[in-house]
């Protein structure tokens, strides 16, 4: 129950973040009550699973773990994105998916020569 109360408490972390940028710098009213309201249900929400407790949380169960696919997953994200935002984007994006499709070969090369 602990990852669970992390994971709303951390969300509610970040929509209260949000309710201050809106705080500072919004004009309307009903996204600052909202967002405020959001972020307060989900503190209150992580706050009781923490205080009632419940059952364990079962072992994580990640033996073997690779970071060149989510890598190069983020680098064609960041290269779609830069379609829109600019060359430069895309040459980051494209920097990632060589970096993560790397890291894919290495992990493959070492598996193998075991």
């Amino acid at each position: 129950m602990r990852r669970g109360a992390l994971m709303l408490g951390a969300w509610g972390l970040w929509v209260g973040a949000w309710v201050i940028t809106l705080w500072i710098w919004g004009e309307a009213l009903v996204p600052l009550v909202v967002f405020g309201a959001a972020a307060a249900g989900a503190a209150l929400a992580a706050g009781y699973m923490v205080i009632a407790g419940g059952p364990d949380d079962p072992p994580r169960t990640l033996t073997e773990s690779s970071p060149g696919p989510p890598v190069a997953a983020a680098g064609v994200v960041l290269a779609a994105n830069g379609l829109a935002f600019g060359l430069w984007l895309v040459l980051i994006g494209a920097e990632l998916v060589a970096f993560g499709i790397g890291l894919a070969i290495a992990e493959s090369r070492r598996a193998r020569a075991r």
